[in-house]
């Protein structure tokens, strides 16, 4: 890495790899940036606010047509990407530039020279969902420490979120509130910042944000989603999830989607069984179980309900429920069929393994 570049990047966290919003966000504030960056994963949320950050930080308004390009992948590949980083910006110290979905770009191998010796006055960032570490230039953005992962939130994280974003805010909220705000919408952080808008608006300060609120203002909308479709099937309510399933469906939502949902939610209840089978604390089990120990209750209790020849089974019809969804079955058919044949135990053939 060039030196002019790692007096930057050796302000970040330890981890090469840790994405940390706040601290990059920062760093701009005070006009600190690497000429290089390479974020992926899962959570767009994180990425598309660090971003915002850097073209508000970087780019003056009044210089945007000049000093800022931004394309998708398919819009160019990685000659005119070096073009672009190249060109020297317009009445400014610095011009931006930034590819989206960068793993749909053509010609990527030629940007392994440019990371070697960046242009000293353009922010090159290339964003891109799920690279793979073993092909080039993926493995030379990791091999300089400029490859940061923006991954989906597990529970626990979810609802430090919640409570940080309030801070930041300075909204005060209470902790069965944030607690009960997760459960309603989950770990999704756009969903998650929608819903809290919503609060915002409809709270006055300086009252503090509480269960009653969260109820009235998220509640109303969130009974009907993937995650309680999911804990209703845990809790074997045969009725409830069906009726979640065509409200989910008559709003447009996809049941590929629904699918990823149940089954997320099964392997935390296998992971939970076999946490009691190795006679594990609950926070031991809470934590291999990659869940907050404030929801682990509920956990123990669906787990019960399930053998885990029936969990492991249910793997085997979610994937062939999701292989149905992806050709041209009936939708409701294929989810009523397949949470039936979960919740009421009908075993297809023995599951090889489970999903991880």
């Amino acid at each position: 890495m060039l030196n002019h570049c790692r007096v930057f990047l050796d302000t970040m966290a330890k981890s090469k790899e840790k994405f940390d919003g706040e601290h990059f966000i920062s760093s701009f504030k005070k006009k600190q940036f690497a000429p290089f960056y390479f974020f992926y994963g899962d959570e767009s949320f994180l990425i598309e606010e660090v971003v915002d950050a850097l073209i508000e930080h970087a780019v003056d308004p009044a210089m945007k047509e000049f000093n800022l390009d931004i394309f998708h992948g398919n819009e160019i590949d990685g000659k005119k990407i070096i073009s672009l980083a190249a060109a020297y910006p317009m009445m400014a110290e610095r011009r931006v530039v930034i590819i989206k979905d960068f793993d749909r770009a053509g010609g990527k191998d030629v940007l392994e020279s440019y990371v070697e010796k960046p242009s000293h006055t353009t922010v090159l960032v290339l964003i891109a969902g799920n690279p793979d570490f073993r092909k080039k230039p993926y493995s030379l953005f990791k091999k300089n420490g400029v490859a940061y992962e923006a991954a989906a939130l597990k529970d626990y994280e979810a609802t430090a979120w919640i409570d940080a974003r309030m801070k930041k805010l300075q909204r005060p909220i209470e902790p069965q509130a944030v607690q009960l705000l997760y459960s309603y919408v989950g770990s999704s952080l756009r969903e998650l910042s929608n819903e809290i808008e919503k609060l915002l608006l409809t709270v006055a300060l300086p009252a503090t944000i509480t269960v009653k609120d969260v109820e009235r203002v998220v509640g109303v909308s969130r009974e009907f989603t993937s995650f309680e479709l999911a804990n209703k099937v845990a809790e074997k309510n045969s009725s409830k999830s069906i009726e979640i399933v065509d409200r989910l469906i008559g709003s447009g939502e996809s049941i590929v989607g629904m699918i990823a949902v149940l089954t997320l939610h099964f392997i935390k209840l296998w992971k939970v069984q076999d946490g009691l089978r190795q006679r594990k604390s609950e926070q031991e089990i809470a934590q291999i179980a990659g869940t907050h120990p404030y929801y682990l209750k509920s956990y123990l209790t669906q787990a019960r309900n399930y053998s885990s020849a029936e969990i492991e089974n249910a793997f085997l019809i979610l994937a062939e429920a999701d292989l149905a969804a992806k050709s041209s079955g009936d939708p409701k058919l294929i989810m009523v069929r397949s949470i039936t044949e979960i919740i009421s135990g009908v075993i297809h053939q023995t599951a090889d393994s489970v999903p991880v």
